[in-house]
């Protein structure tokens, strides 16, 4: 919990979005790439490492709770331009939510949102999802893992009706093979 008012001002509140892609690189389990809803099931103001800064740690979880996801967004750096990204994406969030300013990381806590997720490859380190954009959550994308799976079994499903389209487009009017 932590109040964001005092660091940053009305102005940098509505900015537009960006993708932001810090993760931690320990969550096993990786959710394929795209839209899923969630909520931020923990939003807290932390500081850097360096101890020059101060970013929002927000931990989103799939609706199922079976999946966290870690982001971290700059709201104080020597950075400019990592203040204007973070500044950006919490803008982004505060729209997200329907509200018109977070003035306190308490505001996004159990609140449902829905996030665009990537795979990011690390090198030595194991793959992990990366949180690229936030956005309001919508019927229209899958709200649980679980029907991630129902919609891959449907794509599959309409991707072997296709092919057997093509196959008997590929017969003859009678079914019988198009001699050669």
């Amino acid at each position: 919990m932590g109040n964001i008012s005092s660091l940053i001002t009305k102005e940098q509140q509505y900015i537009r979005p960006s993708g932001v892609d810090y993760n931690n690189a320990t969550n096993k389990n990786l959710l394929p790439a795209g839209w899923m809803n969630g909520y931020i099931e923990s939003a807290e103001i932390r500081d850097t490492r360096s101890g020059t800064g101060q970013y929002i740690y927000i931990a989103w979880r799939t609706l199922d709770g079976q999946h966290l996801v870690h982001d971290h967004i700059n709201i104080k750096n020597d950075n400019p331009v990592a203040v204007d990204i973070g500044l950006r994406t919490l803008g982004t969030i505060a729209r997200a939510l329907g509200m018109e300013s977070i003035d306190d990381t308490e505001q996004l806590n159990g609140r449902e949102i829905a996030v665009r997720l990537a795979i990011e490859e690390a090198g030595e380190w194991p793959a992990r999802n990366v949180i690229k954009a936030y956005a309001k959550t919508s019927t229209t994308r899958p709200k649980r893992a679980s029907d991630l799976d129902k919609t891959r079994h449907q794509i599959r499903g309409n991707e072997n009706r296709n092919q057997q389209a093509n196959f008997r487009s590929a017969e003859g009017p009678t079914g019988d093979e198009i001699p050669f």
